[in-house]
């Protein structure tokens, strides 16, 4: 019965720490869609370049760390989980045309 009790009244080690590693990649995932729409803003308020085509910006892994920082106070956040949250938002949101990103160098 306690076994029983235990199942329905809470989660194991294994399912709290499944469900805490998909919300802090979450939250990754919002700091990198913060840093990319930051990074198009920053494009739109700018003038073209000298060639008279619009220029290209550059989002970087630290870019989303930090935003995870200020938004969602995670500091030890490993540079490779970053960068592949990265990735997969800059793949998803058509980064290609108009950034760069470092996030396929980690």
């Amino acid at each position: 019965m306690r076994r029983l009790v235990h199942r329905l009244g809470g989660r194991s080690p294994r399912e709290r720490a499944a469900r805490q590693a998909r919300h802090v990649r979450a939250q990754l995932g919002v700091a990198a869609d913060i840093a990319i729409t930051a990074r198009r803003r920053a494009l739109a308020d700018g003038q073209p370049g000298r060639t008279g085509r619009a220029a290209r910006g550059r989002v970087t892994v630290d870019d989303v760390l930090e935003y995870a920082r200020q938004h969602f106070g995670l500091v030890a956040v490993p540079r490779e989980k970053a960068a592949a949250v990265l990735r997969a938002r800059y793949e998803l949101r058509g980064g290609r045309r108009d950034l760069d990103t470092d996030a396929y160098t980690l």
